[in-house]
C-alpha cells in the first residue's frame, strides 16, 4: 500500500528545520515511497518535490536513513538495516485554513485509551489492530470490568479455559486481557487459513462449532449476528488506522 500522503507529516515532524516547499518524495524500483530533504535521482527517475500534500488519519511506520550526503531518507518499509524504526502508530496531521499542519484527534477517548495496548498486542500476533479495536468494542465497548452471565470477563470478554490457555493470569489487566484475546485470535486465524469470518465465529462459538459444521458459521443467530457487526466496525477502524 502507497503511504506517501501519510508519510509526509512525520517526515516535517521529524525533521522541524525543513519546510514543508523543500520536501521530496521519491517512490523506488522495490516500491518503497521515501521523503527527503533533497531531491536524489534513481533508476525511476528524479524525486518530486512536494508542496501541500492531501493527508489522511492512518496507522503508520517510519523508518529513517541518513547518507553519507547528509540526506535523510524516509520510507514506510526498511529498504535495508541501514534503515532504523522511529515511529510506529497513528498519526493525524492535517492542513488547516492557513495553510499550517495541526494534530486531529479523531479517536474516541475509550480507543484513544487502549490504543497503545492494541498495537502492541497486534505488533506481537500479527492481528490486524483494526481488528481488535472491532472485537473490544462489541464484547465490552471498551470495559475492562465487563463480565458476562457467563463469565467472560474483561475487554476481550476471556472465559477462564480461554484465559489460562493463552496465559492470561488476570483477566481483569486491561493489557494482559488484550494480549490474551489477541493471541487466541491468532491462533483461530491459523486453524481457519486466515478466513476471518470463521475466526470471529469461532471466538464466539467456539472453534468446535465452526468444524462441526463443516468449517462454517455456526447457523446460531448470535454467532451470525456478532459475525456481522465486528466486520462492520472491522470496516470502520480500517478507515480510521
Amino acid at each position: 500500500m502507497n503511504k506517501a500522503s501519510l508519510l509526509l507529516p512525520l517526515f516535517i515532524m521529524f525533521c522541524t528545520n525543513v519546510t514543508a516547499t523543500e520536501v521530496y518524495r521519491y517512490v523506488d524500483s522495490q516500491g518503497v515511497v521515501h521523503f527527503t530533504d533533497h531531491p536524489i535521482t534513481g533508476n525511476n527517475g528524479k524525486s518530486a518535490k512536494i508542496k501541500r500534500p492531501n493527508l489522511n488519519i492512518r496507522t503508520v511506520r517510519i523508518y529513517r536513513f541518513v547518507d553519507k550526503n547528509g540526506t535523510v531518507h524516509l520510507a514506510d518499509a526498511p529498504k535495508n538495516s541501514k534503515y532504523k524504526l522511529i515511529y510506529s502508530g497513528l498519526d493525524s496531521i492535517i492542513p488547516s485554513a492557513g495553510g499550517r499542519y495541526s494534530a486531529y484527534e479523531v479517536m474516541s477517548k475509550k480507543y484513544k485509551k487502549y490504543y497503545a495496548m492494541v498495537n502492541n498486542a497486534a505488533d506481537l500476533t500479527g492481528v490486524d489492530a483494526a481488528l481488535l479495536h472491532a472485537v473490544i468494542q462489541t464484547e465490552s465497548a471498551y470495559n475492562p470490568k465487563a463480565v458476562s452471565p457467563k463469565g467472560a470477563t474483561g475487554l476481550m470478554q476471556l472465559m477462564p479455559a480461554t484465559a489460562r490457555r493463552f496465559g492470561v493470569s488476570d483477566r481483569t489487566n486491561a493489557s494482559e486481557n488484550i494480549y490474551g484475546g489477541a493471541k487466541y485470535l491468532s491462533w483461530l486465524l491459523d486453524l481457519f487459513d486466515n478466513d476471518i469470518r470463521l475466526a470471529l465465529a469461532g471466538y464466539n462459538a467456539g472453534e468446535g462449532a465452526v468444524k462441526r459444521y463443516g468449517n462454517k458459521i455456526p447457523p446460531y443467530k448470535e454467532t451470525k449476528n456478532y459475525v456481522r457487526k465486528v466486520m462492520g466496525l472491522y470496516d470502520k477502524y480500517r478507515l480510521k488506522m
